[in-house]
């Protein structure tokens, strides 16, 4: 081959990318908007080489923050700023500093997580529409009043096992341990932040932070006042936590009333997820390994603080938000849309109440049976699960149910590991 016909492929070949990458641009976006993250990801790893080299580091900024990679994606935010933060405009710098936030919050650097929010509320403002300001100023509230405390530490000493049973309500709960007192607590992926009663803080010794800010009880909708407090030191079993933060709460609003229950105490994702791996047998006991495995399905994802499944229902793969704290798994409205006459020819109509901090509220649903799901190398069938067919009220919902107890119930063990991030069974 002569040196033209070479010059002559690679200038198609440049052609051609160039082609492309619009196309692939704008697919991207739309999968990014609606938290298709793993078919972005997949995509991404494919197509890299076929967009231009600033488009491909921003969506690999995400992507590496829903995949768990914080740090990696910090240094990507940083690159993108620092090579094309000249002509970004500074929408997408918002978007991309509310991305560094959530990446420093994860790996519990407070101080920077409140930097950046401070440049946001000093600098940023135009750039972002009201709800989101408001909902900036409100997490400002928050980081810049844990601004001093350490990074969250888990010591485990090998090898943990630890026992597990259920509430009333089928919840799981694990033992806690301060001083010479154990309580149970709710164990609980779904959990943004640790959270406890008032009552409960001052039994566990729980240094409170000069800190309040608002806080919304998801499908009630109801408002209150939280503040901040952190547990120098705390006990699971044989882990020691150090520092770690919880959400102190009015001791009425983790009170639900007409089932006459109390969360007194729930572990959320951030302790959770610094243990790597938890395996979850159904006898009554729970694994924490010294080194967590790995897997081929890197099936799990974080949306912001949230557990999010890929999983295959029918023939379809779709995104499940994962919940251990949910005794019941449930079908959303998206659900619903997509497959509307399928749902109402087979579902029977029906009335269902939604508990959790702030109450309880009464939900129409259609319900359906028989739901088959495939998660990681197992499938399970739901004898019978909720369809909302309107939104969840305050939720505002990109994914497509939300899977809880029932779903982890049908197996002997769970593995739900953040190492590989993958969720699997057996």
């Amino acid at each position: 081959m002569n040196r033209f016909h070479l010059l002559l492929l690679l200038c198609c070949s440049l052609a051609c990318r160039h082609a492309v990458s619009p196309q692939l641009e704008k697919e991207w976006q739309s999968w990014l908007d609606q938290k298709e993250y793993f078919k972005l990801r997949s995509s991404l790893e494919l197509h890299k080489d076929d967009v231009d080299p600033e488009k491909a580091l921003y969506f690999r900024a995400f992507i590496d923050n829903v995949f768990n990679m914080n740090t990696q994606s910090i240094q990507d935010i940083r690159a993108l700023m620092e090579g094309y933060g000249a002509h970004l405009p500074d929408s997408v710098k918002a978007r991309l500093m509310l991305l560094e936030e959530d990446n420093y919050f994860k790996t519990f650097q407070y101080a920077s997580a409140a930097r950046v929010d401070n440049e946001l509320i000093d600098h940023y403002k135009m750039a972002m529409d009201s709800a989101a300001y408001a909902d900036v100023r409100n997490t400002a509230l928050i980081t810049n009043g844990l601004a001093g405390v350490p990074l969250q530490e888990a010591r485990i000493p090998g090898n943990v096992v630890l026992p597990w049973t259920k509430n009333k309500v089928g919840l799981m709960e694990i033992p806690v341990r301060h001083g010479d007192s154990n309580y149970l607590a709710i164990f609980d992926t779904r959990a943004n932040i640790s959270s406890i009663s008032a009552t409960y803080a001052k039994k566990l010794g729980i240094r409170m932070l000069n800190v309040s800010y608002d806080e919304g009880a998801g499908v009630t909708g109801q408002r209150f006042k939280c503040s901040l407090g952190v547990a120098d030191s705390l006990r699971i079993s044989e882990i020691l936590m150090k520092n770690v933060v919880f959400q102190v709460m009015p001791d009425e609003v983790l009170y639900i009333a007409p089932i006459d229950l109390a969360l007194n105490i729930i572990i959320g994702y951030p302790v959770i997820a610094q243990w790597r791996e938890i395996r979850i047998h159904q006898n009554g006991k729970m694994t924490i390994p010294s080194e967590p495995g790995h897997a081929e399905w890197h099936n799990l994802a974080m949306d912001g603080l949230d557990p999010v499944i890929c999983a295959i229902a029918g023939r379809d793969t779709l995104g499940f938000k994962f919940d251990t704290g949910a005794s019941s798994s449930d079908l959303f409205d998206n659900y619903f849309r997509r497959y509307r006459q399928d749902i109402l020819k087979k579902g029977k109509a029906s009335t269902i109440r939604l508990g959790g901090a702030g109450g309880v509220v009464e939900k129409d649903v259609y319900m359906i049976r028989d739901f088959s799901i495939r998660v990681g190398s197992k499938t399970a069938t739901l004898k019978q699960v909720a369809v909302h067919k309107d939104p969840i009220p305050n939720l505002n919902e990109k994914y497509y149910g939300n899977l809880g107890q029932d779903l982890i119930g049908q197996f002997s063990e769970m593995i739900l590991n953040f190492e590989s991030m993958y969720i699997d069974f057996k």
